[in-house]
């Protein structure tokens, strides 16, 4: 039943009596239903409506608030004092720590591929393979001035030579060629994979080995912070500083005096404190091995035979902790004593026959090497007396009679050993001696170095009873540091030490020379 069922009796029966026309009644009844649903109808509608429009007001007098107060918020810059943060104090570096040492005492190490290798310098650039045209003299008589302070070896002056742009301008003019620094290069990372564990080389007589492997790094400008063989010569130092000084009857010659030199020559381009203990050490017994003749014997024997082999190799020693400011006693003393006997067994003053291997008894041994010439015109070079007229036709010699042996092909016995030493001694001469000298040995090196960057010993090797791997490490750091000769050291012609000089304290020439002998 709808809601607006009995309207119309409703209506019908109100309006009869009054006498409304029917067509009227059914107009108010229309008129009245249609008011009666939009009644109905508009309160669903309009409520919604009014309740929307409401959330709608809200939301807008929100925002709004919202808005003006992040309008308010005012952004104001102030100068702020600057706090100063006091450096921290610095941090001491831990002890190295020790690698697990390895039994070396027979290692297998006969052969070693080496691959990929890179062996371009970049401080080669500029290097030009043509002979240099101005005079060598010239050159020579330059640089012979510079002297440092034996307390600053490591003056610019004396290592700046070793420094990537110092070897190019060096190997410029003195001669060298790329091909021979790229076969000096080759050969470093040849010693580097035949380093022992241990940090040292060779399976005898490692401190002589380890020595000579360490000064050939050296001589290349290499120290522990270096990038290519930075860890190689750290490891070496590390050894040759720890290994302790054989029993005062027994320490090997020639071991001992290569370990001093090295570790001189360590000290003087780092500065480490340990290694200078450890020079100042050394040195004390090469100092306290030397004879009263100014020579010495084999296992520092006060008496006995006086070897130049053996005396050649400490004299370096010597040379070197001076350079390097050793403040071992009697040092000074021990560098004249070297000196005066070097000059009384040089040619003038024994016949003409030049500098003996051995003096016994007052006398020379019979015949004269061409090894001990060099070893003798050399030392001499070294302690600032390379005008002395001792070794005027001892010069002449080298440059002619063995340069002319200077042959891989048909060597001389102990040919790399003299070869070392004439080396330097005709770089040290300077002028057409050394044209010819450094034109045919670095032919050589060259030509006969293996692909692996080692070379074999020329002729009857006389380093006594090793293994194969150590007879090339013997090889390879002698013809490396022949490579080495030009920026190594500088040509010294003057600065004598020992004598009035030393009397002046004046300071001598320090320029240095590294080497093995191993000569029995």
């Amino acid at each position: 039943m709808s809601e607006f069922e009995g309207v119309n009796d409703d209506f019908d029966e109100e309006y009869d009596a009054n006498e409304y026309d029917h067509a009227d009644i059914l107009a108010i009844q229309e008129e009245y239903r249609r008011k009666r649903l939009i009644e109905t109808l508009i309160g669903p509608v309009i409520s919604p409506l009014f309740h929307v429009g409401l959330i709608i007001v809200l939301a807008i007098l929100v925002t709004d608030k919202y808005k003006k107060e992040a309008a308010e918020i005012v952004v104001q810059m102030e100068e702020v004092e600057e706090v100063k943060i006091e450096e921290p104090p610095p941090v001491e570096e831990p002890e190295p720590i020790e690698e697990p040492q390895e039994d070396v005492t027979n290692p297998v190490l006969t052969s070693v591929a080496i691959e990929n290798v890179d062996t371009n310098d970049a401080a080669l650039d500029d290097v030009s393979d043509e002979e240099p045209s101005t005079e060598d003299d010239s050159t020579v008589e330059a640089v012979s001035d510079i002297v440092v302070s034996p307390s600053a070896f490591a003056s610019p002056s004396v290592f700046g030579g070793r420094s990537a742009a110092g070897r190019a301008s060096a190997v410029s003019k003195f001669g060298g060629s790329k091909v021979g620094q790229a076969s000096l290069l080759k050969a470093l990372w040849w010693l580097v994979k035949v380093q022992n564990p241990d940090g040292s080389w060779g399976n005898k007589n490692p401190e002589a080995f380890t020595g000579l492997a360490l000064l050939t790094f050296l001589a290349y400008g290499e120290t522990p912070t270096s990038k290519n063989f930075g860890k190689t010569v750290r490891k070496a130092m590390e050894w040759l500083a720890k290994d302790p000084i054989k029993s005062k009857n027994g320490p090997d010659t020639y071991g001992h005096a290569i370990k001093s030199y090295a570790i001189a020559e360590a000290y003087a381009m780092t500065g480490v404190s340990v290694l200078e203990e450890a020079m100042n050490k050394n040195i004390a017994r090469v100092i306290d091995g030397m004879q009263d003749s100014g020579s010495y014997n084999y296992k520092y024997d006060k008496d006995g035979k006086q070897d130049l082999s053996l005396a050649g190799w400490n004299y370096q020693a010597l040379k070197a902790a001076y350079g390097a400011g050793a403040e071992s006693d009697g040092l000074l003393r021990a560098i004249e004593k070297s000196v005066s006997w070097l000059k009384k067994h040089g040619a003038s003053n024994s016949n003409g026959d030049g500098f003996p291997y051995s003096v016994k008894d007052g006398v020379a041994s019979k015949g004269r090497k061409h090894t001990m010439r060099a070893v003798g015109v050399l030392c001499l070079q070294l302690f600032g007396e390379g005008q002395t007229p001792e070794i005027k036709d001892e010069i002449a010699k080298i440059a002619t009679e063995d340069l002319a042996k200077l042959s891989y092909a048909k060597p001389p016995r102990e040919s790399l050993y003299g070869w070392y030493y004439a080396t330097q001694a005709m770089f040290q001469k300077g002028g057409q001696e050394w044209k010819s000298w450094n034109r045919k040995f670095q032919k050589e090196l060259t030509a006969n170095q293996h692909s692996e960057g080692y070379w074999e010993y020329p002729g009857d090797y006389h380093g006594g009873k090793v293994d194969q791997t150590t007879a090339r490490v013997y090889a390879t750091t002698f013809c490396a540091l022949m490579l080495t000769v030009y920026y190594r050291y500088l040509p010294s012609t003057k600065g004598a030490i020992g004598g009035k000089a030393a009397k002046k304290e004046k300071t001598p020439v320090m320029e240095e020379d590294e080497g093995i002998d191993l000569l029995e």
